[in-house]
């Protein structure tokens, strides 16, 4: 394990909320991916893009860890986010990556996923 990898998943499974910043190859992956399939909670990754977004993704859903995206852009259609919302609300996501944007602008999505 590489620096807060254990410190981060034991806080996450703690229940605690939890906010790790490392560095471009710091190891962050294996604790969104550990945190999530070691418990029942959503795991929620804030990322600043799109691109980004879309790898990590592709890379949870290939390791059979079901994965989405929320980013605040008109790139992404209402139908779709609300689909996701409802997997969410369903427990068929187990990993959510959103954009700082989206969580700071839309009042209505952070309330959704505080009663989560």
């Amino acid at each position: 394990y590489r620096e807060l990898q254990c410190e981060s998943i034991e806080s996450f499974l703690s229940g605690q909320n939890t906010l790790t910043i490392l560095r471009t190859g710091g190891g962050k992956s294996l604790i969104y991916a550990a945190a999530s399939i070691l418990s029942q909670a959503l795991t929620v990754v804030f990322t600043p893009q799109k691109s980004l977004m879309d790898d990590q993704v592709r890379e949870m859903v290939k390791f059979g860890i079901p994965a989405a995206m929320l980013y605040a852009s008109s790139e992404q259609s209402p139908q779709v986010q609300e689909k996701i919302v409802s997997e969410i609300a369903l427990g068929l996501i187990r990993i959510l990556f959103i954009t700082p944007e989206k969580y700071v602008k839309n009042l209505k999505f952070r309330n959704m996923l505080q009663n989560i």
